[in-house]
């Protein structure tokens, strides 16, 4: 999968779907956030878009 494949996918329109709990959302960023760390650019920027986007929709504890 490339990267343009990624943000095809999250751009891609349709309902929001509740299936995550706050923790499994938390881990999901913090994982994203090491992949981020990666010396993979386009991984980087696509664990990069994907956190950014998690994290404006996890409410403050």
């Amino acid at each position: 999968m490339t990267l343009d494949d990624i943000e095809d996918l999250l751009d891609e329109p349709g309902d929001r779907l509740p299936l995550l709990t706050h923790g499994e959302a938390g881990a999901l960023v913090a994982l994203l956030g090491r992949l981020a760390a990666r010396d993979d650019d386009q991984l980087k920027r696509a664990a990069l878009t994907l956190q950014a986007r998690l994290e404006t929709r996890l409410p403050m504890p």
